[in-house]
């Protein structure tokens, strides 16, 4: 590895979320199997455990105009009661919960949490056009993990931000579209506009990867971040809000909705529609890449259910990424892991018949042992009955409960975020 002078990641001390912790009196679970503590850590970090060889270990381095005031929110640890909401807690609710790991004995360890949670409402301000919001999830890991995370949250809202209102303003002259027919706001702007949006969009993942890496202050080589967007444009004359979903890596976003197709035929209610799709390494056009670039990828390991693994070479050297697209992990960005969102959009209906009820996003600490339609499912009583702030302590409680129960006391981050549909969101 290249060696570059970096201060180490110095993590301060943190108080608890849920109920579990070495500050606590109660007993850790037994570990299933009888697996140690060292087995349990390697099987569920997404960077591989493995160190490099002495002399090349790298230390840890860590004009439609809103009604609202410009707010930014970090989703919150659970039981902290939100603050500087963007929205009404009944109408968008958000938590992280830090991990915890096991310990030489008692209790288990408190991790730092190294999920974040971002919400920016109204976003892009000097839109005349349309009002936008700019919700997002990151799931950092490595020894800088929470660095990155935040680091990529920060970059990618300041970088878009400006991009979007330009995209907005520009001169709205009529356009002619392939039929020679001329047209102001049809359907080859609209087009023409929505490109533009997803190229934003990837330049804003792609420039927060390359100024990290110029960052002297973070060390990036073995520890990045996840990130997940949905960019809600919404138009108040129609109460239509088009959604640019971008994602690189395994957060995810999830809509209940019965407007879309169900992406299975058997898909018992509540139908739901993933508006992003995990990259795993062994996922085939991400593994198509990566071989062709040169790296490794280890099948998924049968004994501890781990992941499928991104290595620099065949006798798996470094670093064991379980993802093949992030923010950092700049050593393996030359064997194709990359930081390029994928981004598809969606025309989401706000109007009070709409089909169209809910959006999650979240970390992997949701997604590992919930599926998308239970998600949807548990979400759906409790957002309608409690609100969405409800709802979404509910997700995590239940996304814990399960850790526990399939892994002891080893616990991921858990981040996630839970926005109701309606005419309320942008009223």
């Amino acid at each position: 590895l290249r060696q570059k002078k970096r201060p180490a990641c110095k993590e301060k001390p943190r108080k608890p979320g849920l109920s579990e912790g070495r500050d606590n009196a109660s007993q850790p679970a037994a570990m299933p199997n009888g697996a140690d503590s060292l087995t349990f850590r390697a099987r569920r970090l997404s960077m591989s455990n493995d160190k490099p060889a002495a002399g090349d270990e790298k230390a840890g381095q860590s004009s439609a105009k809103s009604t609202r005031a410009r707010r930014l929110s970090m989703s919150p640890e659970m039981n902290v009661t939100p603050t500087n909401a963007p929205f009404p807690l009944h109408i968008v609710g958000t938590y992280s919960c830090h991990g915890i790991e096991p310990a030489d004995y008692g209790a288990p360890n408190n991790k730092i949490n190294q999920d974040r949670g971002i919400i920016i409402y109204p976003f892009a301000e000097k839109s005349q056009n349309a009002l936008y919001a700019f919700f997002g999830v990151f799931d950092g890991h490595g020894a800088c993990g929470q660095l990155v995370s935040q680091y990529a949250a920060e970059q990618i809202y300041k970088h878009l931000e400006p991009k979007i209102e330009a995209i907005e303003n520009e001169s709205q002259a009529p356009s002619t579209s392939s039929s020679g027919k001329n047209c102001t706001a049809g359907e080859e702007q609209i087009k023409k506009r929505d490109e533009k949006i997803t190229k934003a969009l990837m330049d804003s993942f792609i420039h927060a990867d390359s100024s990290l890496r110029e960052d002297p202050s973070i060390d990036a080589e073995l520890s990045g971040t996840t990130a997940v967007v949905c960019l809600c444009r919404y138009d108040p004359q129609v109460k239509m809000m088009r959604t640019f979903v971008a994602n690189a890596g395994d957060s995810r976003a999830v809509m209940r909705t019965n407007a879309y197709p169900a992406e299975k035929k058997d898909q018992k209610p509540p139908r739901h529609l993933d508006l992003s799709h995990d990259q795993k390494p062994d996922t085939p056009g991400e593994m198509t890449r990566i071989k062709k670039k040169g790296g490794y990828v280890s099948p998924p390991e049968e004994e501890w259910g781990g992941p499928a693994r991104v290595w620099l070479d065949q006798t798996q050297t470094l670093p064991g990424l379980a993802m093949a697209r992030s923010i950092g992990d700049h050593l393996v960005k030359n064997i194709g892991v990359i930081a390029q969102p994928e981004v598809i959009p969606y025309d989401i209906s706000l109007k009070p018949d709409s089909p169209d009820k809910f959006l999650i996003m979240a970390s992997d600490g949701v997604w590992e042992f919930i599926e998308s339609h239970a998600a949807v499912k548990l979400i759906e009583k409790a957002i309608d009955e409690k609100g969405a702030t409800a709802a979404c302590q509910q997700l995590i409680e239940s996304a814990a409960m399960k850790w526990r129960e399939e892994e002891g006391d080893y616990r991921d981050d858990i981040t996630a975020i839970c926005v109701k549909f309606g005419p309320e969101l942008f009223g």
